[in-house]
């Protein structure tokens, strides 16, 4: 190849490599803006994951994340996690055992006991 040609692919994947920085960063921000102190259980949350929230010590829902925003259900209404900004909140990841019909405080206080659940998050 010709020195022009190295000189014009080492420039422009140089500025790939700059802007995609750039933009993931940008794209770091926004989630920083939208979430606050929420950032970290953005990270954390996976779909495919099963996890459960404890707000208040009075009621108890499932976390989901659909198409990038984190929602929780709370007896099938979907509310968004930023509703509960002012609430205590303590998120845990578990693993399905059994069915639930209906999910009480009193379940999830007795599933964050065992070994395979984990607490991921709590403010």
């Amino acid at each position: 190849m010709k020195l022009k040609t190295k000189i014009i692919i080492g420039i422009s994947l140089t500025l790939f490599l700059f802007f995609s920085y750039i933009g993931y960063g940008l794209y770091l921000m926004s989630i920083e803006d939208k979430y606050g102190d929420f950032q970290e259980l953005y990270s954390e949350i996976n779909k495919s994951d099963n996890y459960f929230v404890i707000i208040d010590y009075k009621q108890v829902g499932f976390i989901k994340k659909l198409e990038g925003e984190i929602y929780i259900a709370i007896d099938d209404n979907l509310k968004h996690l930023l509703n509960y900004s002012n609430n205590n909140i303590e998120v845990y990841k578990f693993e399905v055992n059994e069915t639930y019909s209906s999910f009480s405080l009193k379940d999830a206080v007795q599933l964050k006991k065992e070994k395979s659940t984990e607490l991921i998050y709590k403010n």
